[in-house]
């Protein structure tokens, strides 16, 4: 579901259903929405790329609560909800409430998050657990490369 701009609830607009579509499509289109609604759940230590996709487009994330999402982004928890319709319809109505108060706590959560949760710091993070891989040849395994045969594979009992 996205979240229409500003201009649009003057006109009635104020929310409408985009349904599927690719993901191409979706980040053209981003920075033109008040907020955007993922539903992504069973994620604790995260969330979803689309939520972090939407705090750089400038645009709410109403999102899944979770542990994480609690600890690093507290000013979102209004936008925010558990796996129920009551709380999903909550977080939407926050937003529509209040667009200025969502708009300038999606702002700040981004400045507080950026660049300790940046796409290059997920590189970086990726790169030092696969270079510390237990059993693996790590000074010769680089993240641009094919990963060596037999890292995944579980050792069979002899």
């Amino acid at each position: 579901m996205i979240l229409t701009r500003l201009d649009n609830y003057t006109r009635g607009v104020r929310a409408r259903e985009v349904g599927a579509m690719t993901f191409d499509a979706m980040r053209e289109g981003l920075g033109s929405y008040l907020a955007a609604v993922s539903l992504n759940p069973n994620i604790d230590l995260s969330v979803h790329d689309r939520v972090f996709f939407a705090l750089g487009a400038g645009t709410v994330p109403v999102f899944d609560a979770n542990r994480f999402s609690a600890a690093e982004m507290p000013r979102l928890a209004r936008y925010s909800f558990g796996q129920d319709a009551t709380s999903i319809a909550a977080a939407v109505e926050a937003v529509l409430a209040d667009p200025a108060s969502a708009q300038a706590a999606t702002a700040t959560t981004m400045r507080e998050l950026y660049p300790r949760f940046s796409m290059q710091r997920s590189v970086q993070d990726i790169h030092e657990i696969t270079m510390s891989i237990a059993g693996a040849a790590g000074a010769n395994l680089l993240p641009a490369e094919p990963v060596p045969a037999g890292v995944w594979t579980p050792k069979q009992a002899a």
